[in-house]
């Protein structure tokens, strides 16, 4: 197996976990109280303007949002730590990817049109905590050094790099060119936005159903890591047997 096709392969696991994002966002801002579950920045205004009793948004919410990305996020953080974690492909990320399956397949089961607000904050805090974990999980592959949740960075590092390319291009060294990972980030942002656009379709038509695609885009992710990633050392080689 080629390097660059293993290669290829990770970079677009990394692009359908931004899409679950998106799904995941959407749902919690139409059926969990208007938080979002993947996206932090939005619920640390959410914070503020709660404060400001700005709008009818329920500080509680968005703080226990919060709270489960934070402790997704250091879970993550704990399974990720040592030489364990290291390689072209981590088996710990293998582990955080079926963790977050879990939560998920819960979340659909325990999810329904009417709801206590208890078992709505206990689902915010389902949700949260899995894109915590995903998103230190993203951080770990460290490709292009894009974040499957925070999309702001992303965006940034696109305008930067289209800017250095027309400059060079039109300046005096005429040599620039647009780099794999430029587009890569431009593409975990629009299939974070495709993701978002799905998930309201989905929930459109059945209240909850857009979680069955995470669910599912999961579980392909799964399926391609133990079938194209075995035996794969650090720098995406296959490894050879010696007979």
């Amino acid at each position: 197996m080629k390097k660059l096709h293993v290669k290829t392969w990770r970079s677009g696991i990394l692009m359908l976990l931004c899409m679950s994002a998106g799904i995941v966002d959407v749902i919690g801002y139409i059926h969990l109280g208007r938080v979002f579950t993947a996206n932090m920045t939005g619920n640390i205004v959410i914070l503020g303007m709660s404060f400001a009793h700005v709008a009818e948004l329920s500080f509680l919410r968005a703080a226990l949002a919060c709270i489960g990305f934070i402790a997704g996020n250091a879970a993550a953080a704990i399974l990720l730590s040592g030489n364990k974690a290291k390689g072209f492909w981590p088996a710990r990320i293998t582990l955080i990817l079926g963790i977050e399956l879990v939560f998920y397949v819960i979340f659909a089961a325990s999810s329904s049109p009417v709801m206590s607000e208890g078992l709505l904050h206990v689902l915010i805090l389902l949700l949260s905590s899995a894109m915590g974990m995903q998103t230190t999980a993203a951080r770990k592959l460290s490709i292009a050094g894009i974040s499957t949740t925070v999309l702001t960075n992303n965006l940034a590092s696109v305008i930067e790099d289209f800017v250095a390319f027309f400059r060079n291009k039109f300046g005096v060294k005429k040599t620039s060119k647009i780099s794999g990972d430029t587009w890569l980030r431009m593409t975990a942002v629009l299939i974070y936005c495709f993701g978002a656009l799905i998930g309201g379709v989905a929930e459109t038509y059945m209240r909850f159903s857009a979680i069955y695609i995470p669910i599912l885009v999961t579980v392909i992710i799964l399926i391609i890591i133990f079938t194209m990633f075995r035996n794969i050392d650090e720098n995406g080689e296959r490894i050879r047997s010696i007979s």
